[in-house]
């Protein structure tokens, strides 16, 4: 668990206020009749479950009920309050979460105002409240109407990205953005009491927040200087003590009243160190935090993770700039995805969906996980999990594909909103950069860059982003780097004197050419970045997914209601004319989605392996993205209700610590870094060259040695060249160990080739084979595999007689995945994988069916 308080014996009254709430509609002129609703929620769940609405993710209902996001609600419930709550010396009503603009009353007199989703607030009540039952209550304003007005009145027009099906202004309320639509996500402006509500009662000092700074010496002891801020009502001295795995440090502080701070130092020897997934171990340690007086006292409790990170950038004497992770004083090869909100509707988030999602990155080789810039930040489960799966979290503040006005009102409410993120999250070990938008930097050098009102977008960006955001991370954690942007060079400009956000040879970059600009996969081997924090290609959701949403007459990729649930315009259009590059169009549904699948997997392993052989040049993967929020289609390697596509598994194998990977001569980097490449592979009479460099790529903190063994086939099952050879690769290396001429194959045709390249280690270490094509897929002649599937337990063993290239295996009525699916079959391989979920044998048996490539011709 992570922070905790109202511990035992302590005389602190805590009362929650989450539950069953009534709501209804306020702009009307007869208002609507009350109806149930929960607390945490949202008004578009409680609608919902009230029989209003339909399920706004349903077919294209969404455009029904945009009307809601354009209304006033309020919200209210009862709640006792007693002798002792009354006692107390100050009692607040406490919310963690407020979405968004809102006016809270207590028994029918305002008490405070809200108008930031992302704050804390807490107001005084104990002069408002009554022995017995009262009555709280929160009116809520239309934020679609509230951003409006705001827009209008600011001075001039501050752009930003528009979507498909959104609404205007964004930018002018402190609400996650994509709640008024993206090019992945619907538009689902509500409103509600997101996260909890309590009413708090104290008469002694209460600690409030906890920051932790860490100091990591020679010896391996750890000095960890603690700093709570409490709640103060009267000033005097008092007694602060911590604690941690045995070691205890007290002293006297003197506090004024108001809020205050204390701060105290306690070193606790040789602790085991946090690590991220795939490094080492993720002990965690309780933080015991107490401030007392007299017989007064109260506790609360962080857990943390000693370890010690910092954010590497050294020139690199050719004007570069390195960038990467450096966790006790290793570098970290940062490998993994960025994560948009899991729900658009919050009555329906729940641990489990964490646990799930997070779970399968862990599983997925994956080290780093990049909270978005457009949605909220994250809910306690989330970084709780990440610290204990090992996860570094790049924290994005939550600003996106927009500029921002720089009033002080505005201003002055991101401020608080920053410091108390940067307070509440930082006592976690997983949290490894901030960082001040996503694409902001972007938007204002090149999307914006003609307007007419450019002066004053970059004097309110510095405003905001360096004035304002950067100092309070500075004052709040000064352990960690707080970097302006994503993608950005460091505040780096160009000849022109202009912010250069895209420069390859320092900071990290985005990369959409692929996706956006319809470039080929190749493409991806011409780019040489630092840390690549941005990229990715979309795939359709299953068939099963979608026909939860989509009419069966609709299941079209060009059908009206799919056509909806993409949200990047002409994506699937864009989907379906690569395939055409790569695949035989099929004639079924299913056939489609699969090799849709297919096609984004290959994608990012194409860009993926190329910048992990990169390394140590390139220390960073970051692909968009690891999970969707309805429905859709979408660049996800998760599916809605967590499902796991193709890409996931995919995932899983060129992520493995060690990865073996194949690429035509001049077509990749060397171990020297960056390097003119050479794309064309065909020689001057148009014949493929054949010829592989095959390279090893290790995050492995030791050497690796091994045997390779290299074999071709045709894929009617004749071996036509086989190789062993020892080799090794050293620790976080990353090297060509050998290589294949292009007439090792004799006359074989190149679309009736493959190679297949298996490293065998020693020890037990994770690795995949590599296989090389020489044709598109759609050219390749080949065979009508016959594979058996026997299921014994949870485990399903495959074998094949002919070569059978994207075996999957699929259990749509089932929940859970396979330890590997979507992988290439060599004539008489026999593959065993493990099914992760609740069934076996007889179940799991009736549930599976099996498909590859071939199937779809």
């Amino acid at each position: 668990m992570g922070r905790t308080d109202s511990l035992p014996n302590e005389r602190m009254y805590r009362q929650s206020l989450n539950g069953t709430w009534e709501f209804r509609r306020t702009d009307e002129d007869q208002p609507s009749e009350w109806l149930e609703g929960a607390v945490p929620g949202d008004v578009y769940s409680d609608l919902h479950a009230a029989g209003v609405i339909a399920d706004p993710y349903e077919a294209d209902t969404e455009l029904d009920v945009q009307w809601v996001g354009k209304t006033d609600w309020r919200y209210r419930r009862s709640f006792e309050a007693d002798d002792d709550l009354l006692s107390h010396d100050r009692v607040a009503l406490e919310f963690l979460g407020v979405d968004t603009v809102a006016e809270i009353s207590i028994n029918g007199t305002v008490v405070g105002e809200t108008d930031n989703m992302h704050r804390r607030y807490e107001f005084d009540v104990g002069n408002h409240l009554e022995s017995g039952t009262n009555h709280v209550s929160v009116g809520f304003r239309s934020p679609v109407e509230y951003a409006a007005e705001r827009m209008e009145a600011h001075p001039y027009d501050v752009p930003l990205i528009r979507y498909p099906v959104d609404q205007p202004g964004r930018n002018f309320v402190r609400k996650a953005q994509c709640h008024f639509g993206w090019d992945w996500g619907p538009c689902l402006p509500g409103v509600g009491l997101w996260r909890d509500v309590r009413i708090v009662g104290h008469s002694s000092p209460r600690i409030t927040e906890t920051t932790v700074d860490q100091t990591h010496h020679d010896d391996g002891d750890v000095t960890l200087s603690v700093r709570a801020t409490a709640d103060v009502l009267e000033a005097g001295t008092y007694d602060l003590i911590a604690s941690i795995d045995g070691e205890t440090a007290s002293r006297s502080v003197d506090l004024e009243a108001g809020t205050d701070d204390a701060e105290i130092e306690l070193t606790v020897p040789e602790p085991a160190l946090w690590w991220p997934n795939g490094y080492g171990d993720q002990p965690l340690s309780t933080l015991r935090l107490t401030l007392a007086t007299g017989d007064d006292a109260h506790t609360v409790e962080e857990r943390i993770g000693f370890r010690e990170l910092s954010l590497v950038r050294e020139p690199d004497g050719d004007g570069g700039e390195t960038f990467f992770f450096e966790v006790n004083g290793v570098a970290i090869y940062a490998k993994g995805a960025n994560w948009i909100p899991v729900e658009n509707i919050r009555g329906r988030i729940d641990d489990a969906t964490y646990e799930s999602l997070l779970s399968s990155a862990a599983e997925a080789n994956m080290n780093t996980i990049r909270v978005w810039g457009g949605g909220y930040y994250e809910l306690d489960r989330f970084y709780e999990l990440c610290d204990e799966l090992g996860l570094l979290v790049w924290q994005d503040f939550m600003f996106s594909c927009a500029l921002y006005p720089a009033t002080d009102e505005f201003l002055e409410t991101v401020e608080a909103e920053v410091r108390y993120q940067v307070r509440r999250l930082s006592t976690h070990p997983s949290i490894a950069l901030w960082c001040g938008n996503n694409e902001n930097e972007m938007s204002l050098v090149s999307w914006f860059a003609d307007d007419e009102n450019v002066d004053e977008f970059y004097a309110d960006y510095e405003r905001l982003n360096e004035e304002t955001i950067a100092p309070v991370v500075a004052e709040e954690d000064p352990s960690r780097t707080f970097w302006p942007g994503s993608p950005s060079s460091g505040g780096a400009v160009g000849e022109d004197g202009e912010l250069v956000p895209y420069d390859e040879t320092r900071g990290d970059l985005h990369y959409w050419d692929v996706w956006h600009d319809g470039e080929p996969f190749d493409d991806y081997l011409t780019v040489e970045p630092r840390f690549v924090s941005e990229f990715g290609y979309q795939s359709f959701a299953s068939a099963e997914l979608l026909s939860t949403v989509v009419p069966d007459d609709q299941l079209n990729p060009t059908a009206p209601v799919m056509e909806h649930h993409q949200r990047n315009p002409g994506g699937n259009k864009r989907i379906l004319q690569r395939m055409a590059d790569h695949f035989r169009v099929p004639f079924a549904f299913d056939d489609l989605v699969y090799l849709s699948q297919l096609q984004q997997g290959l994608a990012m392993q194409t860009a993926i392996e190329h910048w992990r052989r990169c390394k140590p040049y390139c220390m960073g993967t970051l692909y968009w993205q690891l999970n969707d929020l309805w429905p859709c289609a979408s660049w996800s390697s998760v599916e809605y209700e967590g499902g796991w596509k193709a890409l996931q598994y995919m995932a899983k194998r060129f992520y493995a610590p060690v990865l073996v990977s194949s690429v035509r001569p001049g077509t990749d980097s060397t171990d020297d870094g960056p390097k003119e490449l050479d794309l064309n592979t065909d020689d001057e009479n148009g014949a493929v060259d054949r010829g592989l460099e095959i390279w090893l790529t290790s995050d492995r903190l030791e050497a690796t040695a091994g045997t390779l063994a290299i074999d071709a086939y045709t894929f009617d099952g004749e071996r036509v060249f086989s190789r062993e050879e020892s080799v090794s690769i050293d620790a976080q290396a990353s090297r060509a160990v050998t290589s294949i001429s292009d007439d090792a194959f004799g006359e074989v045709a190149p679309e009736s080739v493959f190679v297949r390249t298996e490293f065998h280690p020693v020890g037990d270490v994770e690795v995949h084979p590599d296989f090389a094509f020489f044709e598109s897929f759609k050219h390749l002649d080949l065979p009508v595999p016959e594979i058996t599937a026997n299921v014994e337990g949870t485990d399903v063993v495959l074998k094949t007689t002919d070569t059978a290239l994207f075996v999957a295996l699929e259990t749509p009525a089932l929940s859970g995945h396979f330890s590997n699916n979507y992988f290439h079959m060599a004539p008489g391989e026999c593959v065993r994988v493990l099914f992760e979920g609740d069934a076996a044998g007889t179940e799991l048996e009736e549930a599976l069916s099996v498909r590859s490539l071939e199937s779809t011709y």
